[in-house]
C-alpha cells in the first residue's frame, strides 16, 4: 500500500473521529444548556420566593413594632435600640424578630418602660424557650410572677436582675419537680406570690413548697391557693 494511501486513510479516520467527538460534545452542550436553563429558572423562582418572604417578614416586624411603640413613651434612640434588640434575640433564640417585637407590647402592658423592656426582652425569650410557650404567654407569666412577689422595680438593671431570678427559679423547679414552668408560674400569679410577699418569704422558699405540692399531684393555681 502506498504511503499516500495510508495518509489518506489516517486523515479520513481522524476526520471521522473528530466529527464523532464534536457530535458528542454538541449533545452534551445541548443537555447542559437545558440543565442551565432549568437551574436558572429554579434560581429565579427561589429568589422571588425569598424576596417575598423577606418582604412579608419585614412588614410583620414593622407592624408589631408599631403596635408596641403605640403604647410606650419612647424617643428615637430607644426605638432604634428596641428594634436592634428584637433582631438580636431572633439570632440567639428560636423566637422570631416579629414575636420579640410583639413582646414589647406585653412588657409595656405589664408596666415596664422602654429601658426596662429592652433589658428584659432577652431573658423573657430564654424563658419562653425553656418553658416551650410563645412570647405572649412567657411575658405574662414572667412579669406577673415578678409583680406578685413584689419584685418589680423602676431601675432597669435591678428589675432585670429580679426578673432573671424569678425565671431561673421557675425553670429550675421544672427540672426538679413534677410540674411544668407554666404550672409553677400560675401558682405564683394566683395567691401564691402574694402570700409569699405578705409572709416576707423568698421565691426560692415558696417554690420549694410548690415543688413538694407538685410531687403530690397538687399543681398550678390550686397549689398557689394552698
Amino acid at each position: 500500500m502506498a504511503i499516500s494511501d495510508i495518509a489518506i486513510r489516517i486523515s479520513t479516520k481522524g476526520a471521522q473521529l473528530a466529527q464523532a467527538q464534536m457530535s458528542k460534545l454538541s449533545g452534551v452542550a445541548s443537555k447542559l444548556g437545558g440543565v442551565a436553563t432549568k437551574v436558572g429558572k429554579a434560581f429565579a423562582v427561589a429568589l422571588a420566593v425569598g424576596i417575598a418572604k423577606a418582604t412579608k417578614e419585614f412588614i410583620e416586624f414593622d407592624d408589631a413594632m408599631g403596635q408596641s411603640l403605640a403604647i410606650m413613651q419612647t424617643n428615637i434612640d430607644q426605638q432604634d435600640r428596641m428594634q436592634k434588640k428584637a433582631r438580636e434575640v431572633a439570632l440567639t433564640t428560636r423566637v422570631s424578630a416579629t414575636d420579640s417585637a410583639e413582646a414589647y407590647f406585653f412588657l409595656a402592658s405589664a408596666g415596664l418602660d422602654a429601658e426596662q423592656s429592652i433589658s428584659a426582652l432577652p431573658q423573657v425569650a430564654k424563658f419562653a424557650q425553656a418553658g416551650m410557650f410563645d412570647m405572649a404567654l412567657a411575658t405574662d407569666l414572667a412579669t406577673d410572677s415578678q409583680s406578685a412577689l413584689g419584685l418589680t422595680v423602676a431601675d432597669a438593671e435591678q428589675n432585670l436582675q429580679n426578673l432573671t431570678r424569678v425565671t431561673d427559679v421557675l425553670v429550675k423547679a421544672n427540672t426538679l419537680a413534677n410540674a411544668s414552668v407554666q404550672q409553677f408560674s400560675e401558682a405564683l400569679t394566683g395567691k401564691g406570690g402574694s402570700a409569699l410577699k405578705v409572709a416576707n418569704k423568698s421565691i426560692e422558699e415558696g417554690v420549694a413548697v410548690l415543688s413538694a405540692f407538685a410531687d403530690r399531684g397538687v399543681k398550678g393555681a390550686e397549689a398557689g391557693d394552698k
